[in-house]
C-alpha cells in the first residue's frame, strides 16, 4: 500500500510539472505572437515592454535562440521606423554580449538582423553582403538547419534588381537545403514555375505544379498562389477555367494574366484590352517619375529653344540697324519703331514663357519630391501588414508550436485581416489613379436620385454597427431624373457611406437629396466620433504628416474628391455640424438633368 502511495504521487509530481510547462510554453508563445503584431506598430513602449518579458521568460528557462531572437526584433523595430542609429546600438550590444557568452546562434542573429536593417535602409548591397555572411555562418556551425530566411531574403532581393539569373539560383539552394520550411520551400518552388512559364516549359511546369500541390497536401499552409493555378491551366490549354482562376488574382495580375490568355487563344482585341489596363494600373505608382522626366525634357527643350529665338532676334536686330543707315530718315524712324515695338512685344512673350517655364521646373521639382515620398511610403504600409503575416505564417507552419485550435483561428483571422489590408489598399490606389488620369466622365445613365439613394441605403444598411440606424431623405419627388455616370456616382456614394459607417458606433446615418438654388445637393451626415479640429484641412489629401514622417490614410475621401470634381462638382466637409461629421457634395443642374 505505502508503494503504491509513492507511486501515485510521483505521478501526479509529474502531471503537475508537465502542466506547468505546458503553461509557460503557452504564455511564451502569446509574448511571441504579441511582440510579432506590435513590431509594425507606433507603440514602442508596448512593443519593449513585450519583448522584455519574452527574454526574461527565455532565459528563466534558458531558451537561448527565442532570447536573441527577440533581442534581434528590437533592433528591426528601430530599423522599421527609421531610427537607424538606436537599431545599429542594440545590434552591437548583441554582438558584445554573444561574444562574452560564446553563444553561436546569438552571432548569427547578429549577422541577420544586421543585413534585415540594411534592407530597412535599401541598402541593397549591403544587406547582400549581410545574408551571404549569415547563409555561411549558419551552414558552418548549423549544418543541419535550413538558411532558407536568409536565402529567401537574398531571392527578394535579386527579383527587386530583377536579376533573373540569382533569383533562380537562390531558389535553388533553398530547395537544397536540409530540412527546409514548407513556407521555404513553397516560395522557391513558386519562383521556379515563374520561370519555367515564362520559357513555355510545360514539362518542367507541371513537375514544379505537382511538387506544389504535394505541398499543400502534406502541410495545409495553402503554398499554391493563385496565379500558380492559372498559369497551370494557361500551359493545359485549358482557356476558360483559366479565365475563371483569374477572378482570384489582384487587378493588376488579373489583367495581365488575362491578355496572356486571350492572346493565345487568338483574340488579340481583347489580349490589347486587358494589357492597357494592366498597365494603367502599373503605370499608376511610377507615374509620378514619369510625369517628372516629360517636365525635365520640356524645361530643357524649352530652354534650348529661348537660346536660339534670343540669338535669333540679336540677328535681326543687327541686320535692321545695317539697313537703317542706307534708308530715308523717315523710313528709318518708321522701321525702327516697328522693328522697337516688335522687339518689345518678343521680349515680354519671352518674359513671360520664362514665368511659364519657372512654374513647370517648380512642378517638375515637385513631382519629383512627390514621387519619392510616394514610393517610400507605399513601401511602408505595405511592408507594415506583411511583417505580422510572415511571422504568424511561421508560427502556424513551426511544429514546435503546440497551438490550441483557438488560437491557430485567431492567428489565422489576424493573417487575413492583414491580407484584406493590402488588398483594400492596392484597390484603393488603382482605383483613385484611374479617376485622377480621367479628363472627364461620360454621362451614360438616366435614373431617378430617389431610386439610386435609397438601393445605396439599403445595401449598406447591413454593415453598420449594432445600435445604428440608417435613413434616406429627400426633398426630390420620385419621378425626378437626372443623367449622369451611374459607375462614377455608386462609387461616390459608397466611400462616404463606408465613410460614415466605420466611425459610427451608435446613433443615425442620414443620406439626404435636395435641390439648391440652380445645384443638386447631397449629404452624408452621421453621429459618429466626428473628425479633430486640427485634421480637418488634411482630410481629402492622400498623405498627412505624422511629426517628421508622413502616413498614407484612406483613400476614399481622396477618391470622393476627384469623383466629384470629373462630374463638375464640389465636395467638402460641414464645419458647422458638430454631433458627428457631415460631408456635402453639389453638382450643376446642367451637368446632370436632362
Amino acid at each position: 500500500m505505502i508503494q503504491r502511495l509513492r507511486l501515485l504521487a510521483a505521478v501526479i509530481i509529474c502531471l503537475m510539472g508537465t502542466t506547468a510547462t505546458a503553461k509557460d510554453n503557452l504564455h511564451k508563445i502569446k509574448l511571441q505572437t504579441e511582440m510579432l503584431r506590435l513590431i509594425s506598430t507606433n507603440d514602442k513602449d508596448e512593443f519593449t515592454r513585450v519583448t522584455e518579458a519574452l527574454k526574461a521568460e527565455c532565459q528563466k528557462e534558458g531558451d537561448e535562440r527565442l532570447f536573441y531572437t527577440a533581442w534581434g526584433n528590437q533592433s528591426t523595430y528601430e530599423a522599421t521606423h527609421q531610427n537607424y542609429v538606436a537599431a545599429e546600438e542594440i545590434a552591437n550590444k548583441i554582438a558584445d554580449y554573444a561574444e562574452d557568452q560564446n553563444s553561436f546562434w546569438g552571432n548569427y542573429v547578429v549577422l541577420h538582423t544586421k543585413a534585415v536593417n540594411a534592407l530597412q535602409k535599401q541598402d541593397y548591397q549591403a544587406a547582400e553582403e549581410g545574408f551571404l555572411k549569415a547563409v555561411e555562418f549558419r551552414h558552418k556551425y548549423f549544418p543541419n538547419e535550413s538558411a532558407g530566411d536568409d536565402l529567401q531574403e537574398l531571392m527578394k532581393i535579386a527579383n527587386h534588381r530583377k536579376d533573373q539569373k540569382a533569383g533562380l539560383k537562390y531558389a535553388r539552394q533553398i530547395l537544397a537545403e536540409p530540412n527546409v520550411l514548407p513556407i521555404h520551400k513553397g516560395r522557391a518552388l513558386f519562383r521556379l514555375s515563374q520561370f519555367a512559364f515564362n520559357k513555355d516549359n510545360k514539362v518542367l511546369y507541371d513537375s514544379i505544379y505537382n511538387e506544389l500541390m504535394t505541398l499543400k497536401r502534406t502541410d495545409g499552409i495553402g503554398t499554391i498562389e493563385p496565379v500558380v493555378e492559372v498559369n497551370y491551366e494557361i500551359m493545359q490549354g485549358n482557356y476558360e477555367k483559366a479565365l475563371q482562376l483569374c477572378k482570384e488574382l489582384s487587378p493588376e495580375k488579373r489583367a495581365e494574366r488575362m491578355a496572356v490568355i486571350y492572346h493565345r487563344m487568338g483574340n488579340n482585341d481583347k489580349a490589347y484590352e486587358y494589357m492597357a489596363r494592366f498597365k494603367a494600373i502599373n503605370d499608376s505608382i511610377v507615374l509620378v517619375s514619369h510625369g517628372n522626366v516629360v517636365a525635365s525634357c520640356y524645361v530643357q527643350m524649352n530652354n534650348e529653344r529661348l537660346k536660339l529665338e534670343q540669338k535669333v532676334l540679336e540677328e535681326e536686330s543687327a541686320k535692321w540697324k545695317h539697313l537703317f543707315i542706307y534708308t530715308l530718315i523717315g523710313a528709318v524712324i518708321i522701321i525702327l519703331a516697328v522693328v522697337l515695338w516688335h522687339h518689345h512685344l518678343r521680349i515680354k512673350r519671352l518674359e513671360d514663357e520664362n514665368v511659364k517655364l519657372g512654374i513647370a521646373r517648380d512642378e517638375a521639382e515637385k513631382a519629383f519630391d512627390m514621387k519619392n515620398e510616394f514610393i517610400t511610403h507605399i513601401t511602408d504600409e505595405l511592408r507594415a501588414p506583411m511583417n505580422p503575416i510572415e511571422g504568424l505564417s511561421e508560427i502556424l507552419s513551426t511544429p514546435e508550436y503546440d497551438l490550441q485550435p483557438e488560437e491557430r483561428t485567431e492567428l489565422k483571422n489576424l493573417i487575413k485581416e492583414n491580407s484584406k489590408h493590402i488588398t483594400k489598399l492596392i484597390d484603393e490606389m488603382a482605383e483613385l489613379s484611374l479617376y485622377e488620369s480621367k479628363k472627364s466622365l461620360p454621362i451614360n445613365y438616366t435614373l431617378s436620385p430617389n431610386h439610386l439613394l435609397r438601393h445605396m441605403v439599403d445595401s449598406m444598411r447591413p454593415l453598420c454597427k449594432e445600435g445604428v440606424r440608417i435613413f434616406y431623405e429627400s426633398e426630390l419627388p420620385d419621378d425626378y431624373e437626372v443623367a449622369t455616370n451611374l459607375e462614377a456616382m455608386e462609387a461616390l456614394l459608397k466611400h462616404l457611406l463606408e465613410n460614415a459607417i466605420q466611425f459610427t458606433d451608435q446613433g443615425v446615418i442620414t443620406l439626404a437629396c435636395y435641390e439648391h438654388g440652380d445645384m443638386v445637393r447631397t449629404s452624408v451626415t452621421d453621429t459618429g466620433r466626428g473628425i479633430p479640429v486640427e485634421r480637418r484641412p488634411h482630410i481629402f489629401d492622400t498623405f498627412r504628416e505624422m511629426g517628421d514622417n508622413m502616413k498614407l490614410q484612406g483613400l476614399g475621401l481622396p477618391i470622393c474628391q476627384a469623383i466629384v470634381k470629373l462630374l463638375g462638382g464640389t465636395l467638402w466637409l460641414d464645419e458647422a455640424y458638430t454631433e458627428g461629421s457631415r460631408f456635402v457634395f453639389e453638382l450643376p443642374k446642367k451637368h446632370v438633368q436632362q
